[in-house]
């Protein structure tokens, strides 16, 4: 094998290759797999759909408020009208925004892409967010 063939192979899949190879007596190699990196799997990612919410505010109650809760019951939240949105995917805040409405139905209008670092902390977490991962596949 040459020094080209066995750097785009895992160790695993040359040691799988000299496995087959004793077994069949020495016979030619399969040609390389190609390394799966983000270009490849950029495309089949790039379809999977994500659950988004938009909180709009927070309260706490009592659980005895909860449980009167019913019909035509209002919850007061910590913020105003006016104040900016939260865009959260999978628990985490990845933009801030305003609420619209566009021909009578509600929307999202992004003023701020959260930035990586109020992400991770929203998370808890300093690395492996969802801004690396789309920079990686750019």
């Amino acid at each position: 094998m040459s020094d080209q063939e066995t750097s785009t192979q895992t160790p695993a899949e040359t040691l799988e290759q000299q496995a087959e190879q004793s077994e069949q007596g020495n016979a030619a190699p399969a040609p390389p797999r190609p390394a799966a990196g983000p270009s490849q799997a950029a495309p089949l990612l790039m379809g999977v759909k994500l659950p988004i919410r938009v909180l709009l505010g927070r309260t706490q109650l009592p659980l005895r408020d909860i449980a009167q809760l019913g019909n035509g019951a209002i919850v007061e939240l910590d913020c105003s009208p006016d104040d900016p949105v939260e865009i959260v995917v999978n628990d985490r805040v990845i933009a801030h925004g305003e609420v619209v409405v566009v021909a009578g139905n509600y929307g999202v209008r992004i003023t701020r892409m959260a930035s990586r670092n109020e992400s991770s902390e929203a998370a808890g977490e300093v690395s492996g967010d969802l801004f690396s991962f789309s920079e990686r596949l750019r």
